[in-house]
């Protein structure tokens, strides 16, 4: 279904706006994509195992001003930023794991209280843009393979990586069936508490190296980074098909609900939609895919 309004939104938009059906144009959109997508791969992997994670977007924008303010706009330092980067994100990922898996807090509760002591560190660090990234992970963002921008396939291999992971091996398929049941999961012999935290850390990486990726299109550590990207993650998989009772959902509908909500904004900019229409129309789509997977589950129970 999401894909279908992709290709109908796509085809509506060619119509409707010359500059829409400019190649330029398109390869833009799948790179303003890759962050969003990033996070949204990290957000489906939680969902599916039957959590939440709500700290994502802070994740991405504490990371984003980190690196940047390591790399202090000199090339030598570019590993070590990405390095500080990573390191954080993945920090973030297992203190959410363990608080969610070790002492029980429900993960809307957990991620919700580590998104306010994120964005407390991110503002008592700055409240202004500061630092500089790198010379060579500008010229990243920049740099492109034919008609393609390198971001673009390197976001593209990231989730064929995960397509891989979560369908040909053992641990895909705990993390589907501790999303549909976790008490038969553990009875089954999965390692619960370790799955689950592997997926809250991979989904704090991902979020991580969006950050870097932010910085490097921004050139800057900017302290609206990642500014609602873990309720937009977590639209993109509402509307591609994914339960939030975990154990349901595909990588192929998430990656369509990306694109739908990219495509949303760069559309409505060329047309001239005020920005609150923009919200409205997403948040509409969201209620609508909720209602149609709920319908779909409920006609499958009958």
């Amino acid at each position: 279904m999401v894909w279908t309004i992709v290709l109908a939104l796509v085809l509506l938009s060619a119509l409707v706006s010359e500059d829409f059906r400019t190649a330029s144009n398109l390869v833009n959109v799948a790179r303003q994509a890759v962050v969003l997508s990033l996070v949204s791969l990290g957000q489906f992997l939680v969902v599916v195992s039957g959590g939440v994670d709500l700290s994502l977007g802070m994740i991405v924008k504490i990371t984003a001003i980190s690196g940047a303010i390591t790399m202090g706009g000199f090339d030598e330092r570019l590993v070590l930023g990405l390095a500080i980067a990573l390191l954080l994100g993945l920090v973030a990922g297992m203190t959410n794991g363990v608080i969610v898996t070790w002492f029980r807090v429900p993960a809307f509760i957990a991620t919700l209280g580590s998104m306010a002591v994120l964005q407390g560190i991110a503002l008592l660090i700055t409240t202004v843009p500061k630092g500089k990234t790198s010379p060579l992970l500008g010229a990243f963002w920049g740099w492109r393979l034919g008609p393609i921008y390198g971001v673009v396939i390197l976001m593209l291999l990231i989730w064929t990586v995960f397509w891989l992971l979560l369908n040909f091996t053992v641990w895909g398929r705990h993390v589907y069936a501790i999303g549909g049941d976790v008490r038969i999961s553990r009875s089954s012999g999965v390692r619960v508490r370790a799955v689950q935290v592997s997926v809250f850390v991979v989904a704090g990486v991902l979020a991580a190296l969006g950050g870097v990726l932010t910085a490097a299109r921004a050139g800057i550590g900017d302290p609206n980074a990642g500014f609602g990207l873990e309720f937009e993650s977590l639209a993109a998989v509402v509307i591609g098909g994914a339960s939030l009772l975990g154990g349901r959902g595909r990588l192929i509908g998430v990656f369509g609900g990306v694109m739908l909500l990219s495509l949303i904004g760069n559309v409505f900019n060329f047309i001239g939609v005020d920005v609150w229409y923009q919200q409205l129309l997403k948040g509409t789509i969201i209620l609508l895919g909720s209602a149609a997977y709920v319908g779909r589950r409920r006609g499958a129970a009958s």
